[in-house]
């Protein structure tokens, strides 16, 4: 193999090793002020902190929002565990101008004790002002919750998809260094051939 084609399937190896997940994906699109502020946001629903929740909340789903947020922290599993971010996307339009709006979604999986929550929020800003919660749920689950469940099934798929994808390449790589080698070779025949007529 020529030294292009090898330096060319270090380089894909390289990518693929570095992909090593839907998780650390997730984590790239994300800050680390996002993440922050969507485990914040579970933490202070399952606390009940309104204090902290009504900073936060867009005012006309505050004045909905008042007698549900007491009903929240008996949603969440009662034994400790980890919360996750399963889902996340970001939505910007008018950009560069005064009325710019950027909406994001967050879905965060909490699991304690063979329970689970999901939580469910989306945020708003626009312009400069501070982005609010314009809408969120808590969902309890008795079982995993198919959010986490697909999450967990890509992270299994992920290194096979890579490793096809890894496959289709290196097989196009070899087709091209077998077409350049087979017009090297042509091209160096007729270049050995004497032109007819000539001694």
């Amino acid at each position: 193999m020529d030294m292009f084609a090898r330096r060319f399937a270090v380089l894909i190896l390289v990518i693929v090793l570095g992909a090593c997940s839907l998780r650390s994906a997730m984590n790239a699109m994300t800050s680390p002020e996002d993440r922050a502020f969507a485990q914040a946001m579970v933490d202070n629903l399952k606390s009940n902190n309104q204090s902290w929740l009504e900073q936060r909340f867009d005012p006309d789903l505050w004045a909905q929002s008042g007698k549900q947020l007491g009903e929240v922290p008996a949603l969440y599993p009662s034994v400790p565990g980890p919360t996750e971010l399963v889902s996340y996307s970001v939505n910007s339009n008018n950009i560069g101008s005064s009325s710019a709006q950027r909406t994001q979604e967050f879905t965060l999986v909490t699991e304690g004790g063979g329970r689970w929550a999901v939580t469910s929020f989306r945020t708003q800003g626009t312009g400069g002002a501070p982005a609010r919660v314009v809408q969120w749920s808590v969902v309890p689950h008795t079982s995993e919750p198919p959010e986490l469940a697909v999450l967990k099934a890509m992270d299994k798929a992920v290194p096979w998809i890579w490793g096809g994808l890894i496959f289709v390449l290196l097989l196009i790589v070899g087709i091209i260094v077998l077409i350049v080698r087979h017009n090297r070779r042509k091209r160096e025949t007729l270049m050995g051939q004497r032109p007819t007529g000539m001694p």
